[in-house]
């Protein structure tokens, strides 16, 4: 089951390659990980193994319905894609891909026709790959599938640790940033609450430095990043842009609304004290 896992997450990350460069027009290296890994394929072809056996016998892999192994995978890449994609977003705020644009998606995590692109490619895996690899298991002796599991095993164990450890300095550094363009845009927006009364003027110079934060903030986070911790820093920027955009945008527009209505009520409050006077 190791070395399946193994073996599948290099196609997937092969296909994954392939398919982003061919659409982007340039190279792209894709997966979670450093390797040339992703894991995500290999889970789903351990989870079409498990759960095949675990069906009523069939001769062979071949007399399974052709129908049935479709629905089978179409149903559980849905919710293996569906799933990873909600814990990578809540553990690491990434999103590794974004269905967004595609037709009947939810969320963006999950999409119809990629889940008929999976289930299509479950039913090719189960019928023709998968007697290929009993056999090869049958064939191979045990001590080299142990070997082979066994340098897997340490070779992903390490690269699992250089990609969380590659994450976490990331995330320390984003938060150390957004720390202190949080403290500068506070002191901006209080000095603006204060001269409010200078008018347009003032908040279009705040908003300026605010713009200007934003840019020095993106440079400390950048600086003395390799290119794959740009590759995971992408990632996270890709952290449901759309709705990052609309909040940022809310946020603002209250912002300037209170703002504008603290200064009509200090004009009134100056006019009532005219007219009292």
């Amino acid at each position: 089951y190791f070395d399946t896992f193994i073996i599948f997450s290099v196609i997937g990350w092969i296909y994954e390659c392939l398919y982003c460069t061919l659409k982007g027009g340039h190279w792209e290296n894709r997966g979670f990980l450093f390797g040339p890994v992703c894991p995500i394929y290999g889970s789903a072809v351990v989870i079409a193994q498990i759960v095949f056996r675990l069906l009523p016998e069939l001769p062979s892999h071949s007399d399974y319905p052709i129908w049935a192994i479709f629905a089978i995978c179409f149903v559980g890449s849905a919710i293996i894609e569906y799933s990873t994609s909600w814990v990578l977003e809540k553990i690491f705020h990434a999103v590794w891909w974004d269905y967004s644009d595609m037709p009947l998606n939810i969320h963006g995590r999950i999409c119809f026709p990629a889940s008929c692109g999976f289930g299509a490619a479950g039913v090719v895996v189960v019928r023709f790959i998968f007697p290929l690899i009993e056999k090869a298991a049958a064939l191979t002796h045990p001590l080299l599938n142990e070997g082979m599991m066994l340098v897997f095993s340490m070779i992903l164990g390490m690269d699992l640790a250089l990609t969380v450890a590659s994450l976490t300095k990331i995330l320390e550094r984003m938060n150390a940033a957004e720390e202190v363009f949080n403290s500068k845009i506070e002191s901006g927006y209080q000095a603006v609450n204060a001269r409010v009364e200078s008018g347009y003027q003032a908040v279009n110079n705040r908003v300026g430095n605010g713009v200007q934060m934003v840019q020095d903030a993106a440079k400390d986070v950048m600086e003395g990043l390799t290119n794959r911790e740009r590759y995971h820093l992408r990632s996270m920027r890709g952290y449901r842009p759309v709705r990052r955009a609309t909040e940022v945008k809310e946020h603002a527009k209250n912002l300037f609304r209170a703002v504008q209505q603290k200064a009509i009520r200090r004009k009134e409050n100056e006019s009532t004290e005219d007219h009292i006077h």
